[in-house]
């Protein structure tokens, strides 16, 4: 059955125009004026937007990636698009190499399976291969040095779903890692206190995104811009998590000022998400959320308890035009990962996932491939 939303304001192509989209089954058929069709939509004084896109999330409500059964991971997907997040790259950390496996093939498991929530388009797998300097909440214990049977044996049992590789170029063999593997995934730079010129060399050999900037790095200095003066330089991807505690929205600012088109708002989310304060875990390690900040016991944040929704929020309250703060979390990550002829934008023969708004940026409905999310 043909499905049109009318009356509202929709964000297309870059910005928001008074038109109808018309969905049948998963994909968008038509994006036009006076559209007509079997069931119509009204959205009168609402805004319809792409599903957003994350990254980076660990986990939420309770549930963390590295540690979920399938079936728990299906429930993280349910959660995630009761946020409006319709898509989401499954968050790794730090672990053993025998608790990796398992991560690996619950992740596989859980994509084979899942019917249900957010679809999840891959593995961002953020660790063992950091630099232990700028571990942040990683196991120190767990760190390891590029290993190339070892990845190999994970990509293996992930279904070959590994979408993005986190690693400190600094680490022993790592620039040599980076050119192999850039070729057929994203490989991002993270957690490493290398300076700007290392940040060039790893991106000269295919790395194309950074983690979480500013985040477990060395800061922007005037006379050692470090990875930060690399990024304005050069034409990589950059995540941002724009929760307000781990960016000065001074900064946010700023960075949206300088690399609009590459910026990505991610959530960088642990289990703690969606619930309250407490004592959580992350990746084995004690993780203390209060008023909500998440830290170790010595004060290191270790993530956070926000998401993607309530991120593009902040980022309009502080002074974002929200088109830039939409794109940021729709079309500019999905592009980021080479999933932009599938999803990220209302357009023709792209996936339905669409979010209903209203005025005052409040979720009103989610739609995942054409469906409702309420069905």
């Amino acid at each position: 059955m043909n499905m049109i939303f009318k009356n509202g304001e929709v964000f297309f192509d870059k910005h928001f125009h008074k038109i109808d989209v018309e969905i049948l089954g998963d994909r968008i058929l038509r994006v036009g004026e006076n559209l007509e069709g079997e069931e119509i939509v009204d959205i009168s004084g609402r805004m319809l937007l792409p599903g957003f896109i994350d990254l980076h999330s660990h986990g939420r409500v309770g549930y963390d990636f590295s540690t979920a059964s399938p079936e728990e991971i299906e429930k993280l997907c349910i959660s995630f698009a009761e946020i409006g997040v319709t898509s989401v790259l499954a968050t790794s950390i730090t672990m053993g190499t025998e608790f990796t496996n398992g991560i690996m093939t619950n992740i596989r498991t859980a994509m084979e399976n899942n019917k249900k929530g957010s679809r999840i388009l891959g593995i961002n797998m953020e660790g063992p291969f950091l630099g232990a300097d700028k571990k942040g909440s990683h196991d120190e214990n767990y760190l390891v040095v590029p290993d190339k049977e070892k990845f190999d044996n994970w990509n293996r049992l992930s279904g070959n779903n590994i979408l993005m590789l986190d690693i400190d170029p600094n680490l022993p063999g790592a620039m040599e890692f980076i050119e192999e593997y850039s070729k057929s995934m994203v490989v991002s730079i993270a957690h490493t206190s290398a300076g700007y010129d290392t940040a060039v060399k790893a991106v000269e050999a295919g790395a194309s995104h950074v983690t979480h900037l500013f985040n477990a790095m060395n800061g922007l200095h005037h006379r050692e811009p470090g990875i930060v003066g690399m990024v304005s330089d050069y034409p990589v991807n950059a995540e941002l998590i724009c929760d307000g505690i781990h960016i000065h929205p001074a900064v946010m600012r700023m960075m949206f000022k300088l690399i609009p088109d590459r910026l990505i708002i991610v959530s960088d989310s642990m289990s703690a998400a969606g619930l309250g304060n407490g004592e959580y875990e992350l990746g084995g390690m004690r993780v203390i959320v209060k008023d909500r900040k998440a830290a170790l016991s010595n004060g290191t944040i270790a993530g956070s308890t926000t998401d993607v929704f309530e991120e593009v929020k902040k980022v309009i309250e502080i002074g974002i035009d929200k088109e830039q703060a939409i794109l940021s979390a729709t079309h500019i990550p999905a592009k980021a990962i080479g999933k932009d002829n599938e999803i990220g934008e209302i357009a023709v023969g792209k996936m339905a996932d669409l979010i209903v708004v209203s005025k005052d940026f409040d979720l009103e409905q989610v739609y995942i491939g054409g469906r409702s999310i309420s069905e």
